[in-house]
């Protein structure tokens, strides 16, 4: 496990996953939490870059939509993933600009990705998986583990099982964004708001050691 660093939703913001990689020790061992795709303006060059160096990744629930959704995006057929702006569809098919060879290559792919990865006692997940830790190789848990936040306890926490928060693993997930690294007993959330201007965040299992990048504003559409 030495070197091994796990890299928050990056949201196809590809200059900003570069420089962040420049600041890794060569040869580390990588793994994203999901939320390849969307909003950044460059989600084929971001899938790509991680299929060539055969980084890990666990799926998010921005790359599940870009399963079910693209291809009828391209044929005309009306979804909510490529409608809705917030979704991040339009700037994920302008990325492959007619390149639907490369585009079906990088669905198959994504329809190989885990719903979590387990490295000794770290739980690296897309949503907050500790509440579904327990039960992780069940259907029951499949939607938890890639949408469920800390926030929604007070909504949906009857779902969640009994003394999560005295489980022995370490829980690193993405899914929902914060100003800074959220720190909590055994989590830690890493979604650090790149595509929304802000960074950026790797952390390093073993001594948990955080690395930023400020977005780089080719990534995104400048807003005034």
């Amino acid at each position: 496990m030495l070197n091994t660093y796990v890299v928050g939703d990056v949201h196809g913001c590809f200059y900003t996953l570069k420089n962040l990689l420049s600041k890794l020790e060569k040869n580390s061992e990588i793994i994203f939490v999901g939320d390849l795709c969307d909003r950044g303006l460059y989600s084929k060059e971001v899938i790509e870059l991680i299929i060539q160096n055969k980084y890990k990744s666990i799926l998010g629930n921005h790359d599940e939509y870009m399963i079910m959704h693209a291809i009828e995006s391209i044929n005309g057929i009306d979804n909510r993933w490529f409608r809705e702006d917030y979704m991040g569809g339009k700037q994920t098919i302008e990325s492959y600009k007619n390149d639907i060879e490369t585009l079906k290559r990088h669905i198959t792919w994504l329809k190989t990705l885990p719903r979590y990865i387990m490295i000794e006692k770290y739980f690296i997940t897309h949503g907050f998986g500790l509440p579904y830790f327990q039960r992780k190789n069940s259907i029951s848990a499949y939607e938890g583990l890639i949408k469920n936040r800390i926030e929604d306890k007070e909504d949906w926490g009857y779902d969640w099982e009994h003394n999560w928060e005295k489980y022995d693993v370490i829980n690193i997930f993405g899914h929902t964004d914060y100003e800074k690294v959220q720190i909590g007993n055994n989590y830690y959330g890493i979604d650090t708001g790149c595509v929304y201007g802000r960074k950026l965040t790797a952390i390093k299992l073993n001594n948990m050691k955080i690395i930023e990048e400020n977005i780089d504003k080719r990534d995104i559409y400048l807003i005034d």
